[in-house]
């Protein structure tokens, strides 16, 4: 007798009225929850025989503690005879503990008074009522909104706004292709083939691995939850393939991609996500973006990205190509390149952080703009670079999470401000840079920048006046290692809100 249709259960009624209480939820015979029975209709029981009318099911009986005094049975056989009815459950005023039966509930209240079933009765009525009511609301919005060819996250929107729940669509992997709460990440995992409420979730599975997640649902908002499902699940499915079916193609497919990697300030991350559904990016799995620079040997680059998965042409993007890679491998790549190999290639390879969707996008293009713009500089060695190989990318890791920010700026201008405007041609500033990056040793520092120690002696001689710092105190290089650093970061791209 659990609901399975949308109907109202016990957990409902006592969500809805706060003097019903749970005193023995009965054992569970069979998977069932017996909390979740469906409550059709409420009657009390009679002191004289036949102390009930005829039982269709799903009626919840008021047995208050005058009737069973009238009666003569004692109140637990009276339980037992019940539970063997197809009733929902029982509802006492007795004193002393509730009596166990093998699967009723038995639910409380201080006082069966002779309005009490008049009273649960109009209320499920009322809501039962309400419930119908919005099911074809719901069905009818459905049906506008796909006859005008809305996108999934327009359809989505739009219903959790009348619903006033959140509504969540995830891949295989659980990556969130939309949603409308910010708690979707903490969507509760159950099984796979469940069809149940788990943590204030209700799930319904979509086709290509997608699920759909209602939710956080109250208690009070089960009932609806059911309700809607089965609708939000038939017309999200409706709008998944539409867009399915409408994914550019060729070169179409390329600039659409490509405007993936370069969002305008309007675009939200759900409106990424449905254009990347759109274009026709591979869901259930996580995605990388890359960006080489072009060259004789653009092969061997190409051969090099696509060891992490299948590549997706994007384009250009700052006059590098783009790549969008849908990651075939479950876990993080093991960076197995020789180092000989990586500095030998014929040109720059710069790999984001793999991310769990296309609503993460902007971020993986931040990651690349900002390694390509140091390997520009020179600032980093290697010519292939991953955000996630933290060993190469060293301190500019640290530095990246305030890449473009205030605090960054106000931080290089306290330490090396002063320096960097009176050296205009940036010699001072790259002196000082290779010789923190050798420990204060001038020889080498000299060799690398192919000066003889006497002109190093002067140029330090010079730095040395400007900086508050002093660069052979081994208490001020790390600062003034790192503001340098910072001072050559390429301008960072806008972040989108």
């Amino acid at each position: 007798m659990a609901s399975r249709n949308g109907e109202i259960t016990l957990r409902d009624l006592m969500a809805w009225e706060p003097h019903l209480r749970l005193l023995s939820g009965g054992r569970k015979v069979t998977a069932e929850d017996p909390l979740d029975r469906d409550v059709e209709w409420v009657m009390t029981a009679r002191s004289s025989a036949p102390m009930l009318p005829t039982l269709r099911g799903g009626e919840l009986i008021l047995m208050p503690h005058r009737i069973v005094l009238e009666s003569g049975v004692p109140l637990g056989m009276l339980v037992s005879e019940l539970a063997g009815q197809p009733v929902a459950g029982i509802v006492i005023d007795h004193p002393g503990p509730a009596p166990v039966t093998s699967q009723l509930p038995v639910l409380g209240v201080p006082t069966i008074g002779n309005d009490l079933e008049s009273d649960l009765n109009r209320l499920l009525t009322s809501r039962r009522g309400d419930l119908l009511r919005t099911g074809a609301d719901i069905e009818r919005m459905i049906a506008e909104l796909t006859a005008r060819d809305a996108r999934p996250g327009e359809l989505i929107e739009t219903l959790a706004r009348r619903l006033g729940l959140g509504i969540t669509v995830t891949t295989a992997t659980g990556a969130i292709l939309f949603s409308t709460t910010e708690y979707a990440s903490s969507r509760p995992m159950v099984p796979d083939g469940a069809d149940r409420e788990s943590d204030g979730w209700i799930r319904q599975s979509l086709l290509g691995q997608r699920m759909l997640w209602v939710g956080p649902v109250a208690p009070n908002q089960r009932a609806l939850g059911r309700l809607v499902i089965r609708r939000l699940r038939d017309g999200i499915q409706r709008t998944l393939d539409q867009a399915d079916a409408t994914a550019p193609h060729g070169l179409a497919r390329v600039q659409a991609l490509n405007t993936l990697l370069q969002p305008n300030g309007a675009s939200s991350v759900d409106q990424i996500a449905a254009n990347a559904l759109r274009a026709g990016l591979p869901v259930g799995t996580q995605l990388r973006v890359a960006l080489y620079a072009s060259g004789p040997r653009e092969t061997e680059a190409r051969r090099r990205i696509a060891s992490f998965g299948v590549l997706h042409d994007a384009g250009t993007l700052d006059n590098m190509t783009a790549q969008i890679v849908a990651v075939q491998e479950p876990r993080a790549r093991t960076f197995a390149i020789p180092t000989g190999a990586a500095l030998d290639l014929p040109t720059t390879i710069a790999i984001s952080a793999p991310i769990p969707s296309a609503r993460q996008l902007p971020e993986a293009v931040r990651q690349v703009r900002f390694i390509a713009g140091l390997q520009q500089r020179g600032l980093l060695t290697r010519t292939e670079v991953h955000f996630d190989d933290n060993v190469h990318l060293g301190a500019f890791r640290l530095i990246y999470d305030r890449w473009g920010t205030p605090e960054l700026h106000r931080y290089v201008d306290s330490l090396v401000g002063e320096l960097l405007r009176k050296d205009r041609r940036g010699l001072l500033r790259e002196t000082l840079r290779v010789y923190l990056e050798h420990g204060g040793a001038q020889r080498p520092t000299a060799e690398q920048l192919g000066i003889h120690r006497n002109t190093l002696t002067y140029r330090l001689r010079q730095i040395r006046t400007v900086l508050d710092l002093d660069p052979d105190d081994p208490k001020s290089r790390l600062g003034l290692h790192l503001a340098l650093l910072a001072s050559e970061l390429p301008p960072a791209p806008p972040v989108l809100q």
